[in-house]
């Protein structure tokens, strides 16, 4: 071999050898870009999944146990009653409305039912007609809660499909009645997980637990161990028949597509045995098909720059060494590009992944509050409603009881007993962020010694004899602008909180300072300025690190049911000082913890003793009211309150009623229920009726606080808006300011 060819040969080595490098980089680098997304995809729908179950089932695990307990209100007494009289036609007409609630804050809501101790279907109130069958080969999970007479859930397959079910034993006055159970469809779940993903998503059941479908309700497709429930049903008919659909994670190839299957969840029954499991179909055929060119980009020029090279050396050979010199100085820079090219790739990923890691973070707080909101949301209303007669009909009987009747102080009690049931309807909905925001000017050294000597601060001293409270107050505190029963709630959250890590013995500190934020003492979020802080101090074990970044987190508790809550109190807090534009902070040791609350400061006085108004100055002069709302009760404690204030009354119970009575009639003033169902709401009831009495006066009654609609109506003309429930002075004072504006 000549000296020519052996240097040819040995530079075609050098350049071969450099290339193959290059190739198995990029190959490289090529895969772990693809395992990132395949990983970032992945971990979203579990993340999305995993909420979805958790929701469901601390939810309505929660709302069966409402809904049975007979305690609570006369509504679900008379539901048990019926139950534990064997009064299948009473229990139906009593079940029904809740049934509806149900379906209409959850569309995939699909069966409630009554089971006796025998396991016999006594009601099922989504199907009437179907009763007094044994459930016991079709519904362990029934029989189950029959024996030991403790709630169960779980998913379980049924005549009509893959349902997530919670099953609640019964009790009246001691005595065991039998099982409660409520249904939601599995099909929620992929409804939702495709909508939020904008993925296909898919149910795989157990071919043994899918024959117990009925068939008119199987519509899955069937395989070899597994049948498919999916939302891209022509998709799924087109994957291989083999896929293990137990497997963790594949690789299936559609036509001309890729897709990664991943196993998301497993769905279990009661018992923890799986029945099925959610699967999502992430496609990665773009991704794929960008590697793949990139690759055979880099075989091309590979194959260039060798062929290049021959030529230029066999037909250059006198200025090789030049050529090689130069040919190295270009790959030596070309290799630094791509390594810094490899490395800014590497921090975006890195960057992308943190940023994307925060963003889910902040997507799963915003679920659970907005399950929160909503669940607060509804039982506000129903609560106001019912509180209304709790409030209105003691005060109705006290206007007509004389003095010396030894019923004032037990009616008198019950009102109050209402009054302060309505407030903790109100601090409900403050955990939804949409409580009314009614504020006044207050001196928080006063809210702080209210709360200890009420019956709830006495309670929780007697509930923790050995621990002490001891307050340490600034002499001149500044005042705040605020809503003293939220300032309150946070107080008592915080005291509990504290009184709890105590346990058995300890003390707690609470105190108030005037303090100055500014540039050098800035925090983050707060407008530098004069503020007033509360700090709740004890001296216990403290909180370990890992919950301190969690525990203005809904649903994330450490505390012991039954007797502090569900842990849902710093969330209130939190809340609140957002409301409020404050900032609460913690900090915490071996040797204590100190909650920290900081007030924007106001120069205003502080509210006085508002004057009382006498019945005789809320009189009225024979004018005319059309009280409208679909609450018979609302109706009657309105209509009886004001003929008492020397009003004529009329009530009708619709919207649509309301606009047929004013065809042919008029009214001094309206007073429409915002929330009427079924048919139209205060709203647009308000708006027909205006169309043929422009100036008609009108008033918006509420068991929401102020919404949009409410802000509407105010615009259409309405005069005023009053929350339920409401006393005599609230609405004589709202009607008395309708009729003179």
């Amino acid at each position: 071999m000549s000296t020519r060819t052996k240097a040819i040969t040995a530079v075609l080595l050098v350049i071969l050898t450099i290339s193959a490098i290059f190739f198995t980089l990029l190959s490289g680098q090529n895969r772990q870009h693809l395992q990132d997304i395949i990983a970032k995809k992945s971990e979203s729908a579990n993340i999305v999944a995993n909420v979805l179950i958790d929701q469901a089932s601390k939810q309505y695990s929660l709302r069966i146990k409402s809904f049975v307990n007979y305690k609570s209100s006369d509504s679900r007494e008379q539901l048990i009653k019926a139950f534990a009289d064997r009064d299948r036609q009473r229990l139906l007409s009593l079940s029904t409305p809740f049934f509806d609630i149900f379906k209409k804050e959850n569309p995939h809501f699909s069966t409630l039912g009554w089971i006796l101790p025998d396991n016999t279907a006594f009601l099922r109130v989504h199907n009437p007609e179907n009763f007094g069958q044994d459930v016991s080969e079709m519904r362990p999970d029934v029989v189950a809660v029959n024996k030991d007479r403790r709630q169960r859930s779980g998913f379980t397959t049924g005549y009509i499909g893959l349902q997530y079910r919670v099953v609640q034993p019964v009790y009246y006055e001691g005595e065991y009645l039998g099982a409660v159970q409520i249904g939601i469809e599995g099909r929620m779940l992929l409804d939702t997980l495709n909508k939020g993903l904008k993925t296909p998503v898919g149910l795989a059941i157990s071919n043994n637990e899918y024959a117990t479908i009925r068939p008119q309700y199987q519509k899955g497709i069937a395989g070899s161990t597994h049948t498919i429930e999916s939302t891209e049903r022509a998709l799924f008919k087109k994957m291989p028949a083999d896929i293990d659909w137990l497997k963790g994670r594949q690789t299936v190839k559609v036509e001309d597509k890729t897709y990664i299957i991943d196993n998301v969840n497993p769905l279990t029954n009661f018992q923890g045995k799986a029945v099925g499991n959610l699967f999502v179909a992430l496609d990665i055929t773009s991704e794929v098909n960008k590697g793949r060119s990139l690759l055979l980009s880099a075989l091309l020029l590979i194959s260039l720059l060798t062929g290049v090279s021959f030529v230029i050396l066999y037909f250059s050979y006198g200025s090789l060494v030049q050529k090689i010199v130069d040919l190295n100085l270009s790959l030596a820079r070309n290799n630094r590009e791509l390594e810094e090219r490899v490395e800014e790739r590497s921090q975006k990923l890195i960057t992308e992944i943190d940023e994307r890691k925060i963003t889910e973070a902040k997507l799963q707080k915003a679920e659970k509050m907005e399950a929160i909101g909503l669940m607060a949301g509804g039982v506000a209303h129903d609560l106001n409603n019912i509180l209304s007669g709790v409030v209105s009909y003691p005060e109705l009987l006290l206007m007509k009881l004389p003095k010396e009747s030894d019923l004032r102080q037990p009616i008198t009690a019950i009102r109050e007993s209402g009054l302060r049931a309505a407030a903790v309807v109100a601090d409900l909905l403050t955990v939804a962020r949409s409580a009314a925001k009614v504020r006044e000017v207050a001196q928080i050294n006063t809210i702080i010694l209210d709360y200890l000597a009420s019956p709830e601060g006495q309670k929780l001293l007697a509930l923790y004899p050995e621990v002490e409270i001891k307050t340490r107050f600034a002499p001149k505190l500044a005042n705040i602008f605020c809503s003293p029963v939220h300032v309150r709630k946070c107080l008592m959250n915080l005291v509990m909180n504290a009184a709890e890590a105590l346990g058995n013995s300890g003390t707690i500190i609470i105190g108030t300072q005037n303090r100055l934020t500014t540039g050098s003492n800035a925090i983050n979020g707060l407008k530098p300025g004069d503020h007033v802080e509360m700090t709740v101090t004890d001296n216990g074990p403290g909180i370990a690190a890992t919950d301190l970044k969690h525990i203005f987190e809904p649903f994330y508790t450490r505390k012991k049911m039954g007797r502090s809550g569900t842990g849902l109190g710093l969330a209130v807090v939190w809340n609140a000082m957002q409301d409020h534009g404050g900032h609460v902070s913690v900090a915490s040791n071996g040797q204590g913890t100190t909650f920290t609350l900081l007030f924007p400061a106001t120069s205003a006085p502080e509210n006085k003793t508002p004057h009382t108004i006498m019945p005789e100055e809320l009189q009225g002069n024979g004018e005319k009211i059309l009280v409208v709302d679909d609450e018979p009760h609302q109706c009657d404690i309105a209509a009886q309150t004001l003929s008492l204030l020397g009003y004529k009354v009329e009530t009708v119970g619709s919207g649509e009623e309301a606009i047929s009575h004013m065809a042919d009639r008029d009214a001094d003033l309206i007073i429409l229920d915002m929330l009427m169902d079924p048919g139209i709401n205060g709203r647009q009831t308000y708006e027909e009726i205006i169309k043929d009495h422009p100036a008609q006066k009108a008033i918006i009654a509420s068991g929401f606080s102020e919404s949009d609609e409410v802000k509407k109506a105010a615009r259409l003309g309405a005069g005023g808006f009053i929350k339920k429930p409401y006393t005599l002075e609230e609405l004589g004072l709202t009607v008395k300011k309708a009729l003179q504006g």
